[in-house]
């Protein structure tokens, strides 16, 4: 659901100008206002749009049964994913101004994240659990 709720936030309302509101990826489309028209705005265009096709990988690696794999993958997703949304959320709340950080799709994307990290964290640790158990170790 954290996958999914993830991808979901990309495509809702980033940024706010006045009446219209823009996605995420319409927020990159502007990216040569912002001085990112060189390799690195390319870099991080190319990741952003990575992100749903990254939430499709995860969820297709732990359909596998790659538990582990697909875990510290949806980490780094939500990690990375999380971050962008929460340095997003936390410029928005400019009512007043013309254009501004609409927190409807960081924060979606954030909670999405945080769901995705937990996740893959008992994931984890319930694998790492079942192995020692299976090993006849103690935990």
């Amino acid at each position: 659901m954290g996958l999914v709720t993830t991808a979901a936030g990309t495509f809702l309302p980033w940024l706010r100008s006045g009446t219209v509101t823009r996605t995420s990826y319409e927020v990159l489309a502007l990216r040569g206002f912002a001085g990112l028209d060189n390799v690195t705005g390319e870099l991080v265009r190319a990741a952003w749009v990575a992100v749903t096709p990254v939430a499709l990988l995860c969820a297709v690696l732990f359909a596998a049964r790659f538990h582990r794999f697909g875990a510290w993958l949806a980490i780094i997703f939500g990690t990375i994913t999380g971050t962008v949304a929460a340095l997003a959320a936390v410029q928005g709340g400019n009512e007043g101004s013309l254009v501004g950080i609409s927190r409807t799709g960081p924060v979606v994307t954030l909670g999405g994240a945080a769901l995705v990290i937990a996740g893959a964290i008992t994931v984890l640790i319930t694998r790492a659990r079942k192995n020692v158990s299976t090993s006849g170790g103690t935990p």
